[in-house]
């Protein structure tokens, strides 16, 4: 088992980033579920607009092909710099482009996400572990998709991707995380085909 450490009486906590996670390849969508439009704007801004009051600044993780849809010079993104097919890939490239800061992440396919749950997660916040997150849908593991991860356990995920870990779940459940009860469960599902999201939309 891997762990890392935070001396929470030798620092402040880290200042906290957003990061939207919208570099999957869709595939069982069909399109970019970054792009599609649940609340009048396309998922990543406005998980960009929900973020904001939380974080110093907010991120977008992409990859490659989504670099050309990134039209607004204000917003700042990440590119994906590993070859894995993984969620992995987004947090480790945020954490490349500043170790220094928690990253808040949050997947683009929770439409149903709102202030209440992010409230939730930042109040319930433990910097002296390696991150914060809740007990997913089904209430039996950590949810590493809304998620805030601390600088300490950035080495941690470097290291075992390099083991061939690219699960970020198993990560969180192999270390030291504050898991919480989510104050509305349904807020954390994920819309990632057509029927599903017919189903949101109904």
């Amino acid at each position: 088992m891997v762990n890392a450490i935070f001396d929470a009486t030798s620092a402040s906590p880290a200042p906290l980033y957003g990061l939207v996670l919208t570099g999957g390849r869709s595939t069982r969508m069909g399109q970019d579920k970054s792009l599609l439009v649940y609340h009048g704007k396309p998922q990543r801004e406005h998980l960009t607009d929900l973020l904001r009051p939380y974080c110093a600044e907010v991120w977008w993780s992409v990859n490659p092909d989504q670099v050309a849809t990134v039209t607004d010079p204000a917003q700042r993104y990440v590119v994906d710099a590993f070859a894995v097919n993984s969620p992995l890939n987004g947090i480790l490239s945020a954490f490349r482009q500043n170790p220094s800061v928690a990253w808040l992440v949050v997947a683009c396919d929770m439409p149903r996400l709102t202030s209440l749950t992010l409230d939730a997660l930042v109040a319930g916040r433990n910097p002296a572990k390696v991150a914060t997150t809740f007990y997913d849908s089904d209430g039996q593991a950590p949810e590493p998709l809304l998620a805030i991860y601390e600088p300490a356990i950035g080495p941690v995920l470097q290291q075992r991707l390099a083991e061939g870990v690219i699960s970020p779940r198993k990560i969180l459940m192999e270390n030291d995380s504050q898991v919480l009860t989510a104050p509305d469960v349904r807020e954390l599902l994920n819309v990632n085909d057509p029927d599903a999201r017919a189903r949101w939309q109904s």
